[in-house]
């Protein structure tokens, strides 16, 4: 094997370990879970074996727990502000960087897509923020 084939081998091996580290953190986190669940089934049926009561929180889910997820407060309109500023900002970085990059290319017009959606957020906004009554 020469040293040209290992090392474009070594190109297309680095792609594809990068992209199959996601799916591999996937699947772990359904295995962590069915092994919880399947520990938890054990338990509960350990507890009515023995004649025991099974107590509440072993049969509510622990992903319905509120524990797990925070309840929200009523949504407001500034909660559209924060993401529409990231897109803008995305946007303009893009825009920017590609016509560094590359001023005779077309490359810099990707920038307008987030850039657009950021402006279209804004808009909405001001919009939604006009709607709500002062508090």
């Amino acid at each position: 094997m020469s040293s040209e084939s290992s090392l474009s081998f070594l190109h297309l091996l680095i792609p594809v370990l990068g992209l199959s580290i996601p799916i591999v953190a996937i699947v772990l986190h359904y295995l962590v879970k069915a092994y919880s669940d399947r520990q938890r089934h054990l338990t509960i049926r350990e507890f009515v074996r023995a004649g025991q009561p099974v107590p509440p929180e072993l049969l509510t889910d622990p992903q319905d727990s509120a524990l797990q997820r925070p309840q929200r407060g009523k949504a407001g309109p500034n909660r559209i502000l924060l993401p529409a500023m990231i897109n803008v900002g995305l946007g303009l970085g893009l825009v920017g960087m590609f016509a560094v990059m590359s001023p005779d290319l077309w490359l810099w017009a990707i920038g307008l897509v987030p850039l657009g959606l950021g402006l279209g957020l804004a808009v909405l906004w001001l919009i939604v923020r006009k709607e709500q009554p002062e508090p």
